[in-house]
């Protein structure tokens, strides 16, 4: 999902708000669940609830995280 923004996750947790996260995670899902309605096909994700949770994992993470620059 990271891929999709072309971020990584150290700039999501030194650069987005909590609020800004959670809107581009709504976002995510509500084209993920357009994109799947247009195709017709099987889901990339099991359930769109699937999003939300790694998204919540990555949230949870995000002030555990400690990055270090070389």
């Amino acid at each position: 999902m990271l891929a999709e923004w072309h971020i990584t996750p150290d700039y999501i947790a030194n650069n987005w708000t909590d609020e800004l996260l959670d809107l581009m995670v709504e976002k995510l899902v509500e084209r993920k669940k357009q994109e799947n309605q247009a195709t017709k096909g099987k889901p990339e994700y099991s359930q769109p609830d699937d999003v939300i949770r790694q998204f919540d994992n990555l949230r949870t993470m995000g002030s555990k995280v400690k990055v270090v620059k070389k």
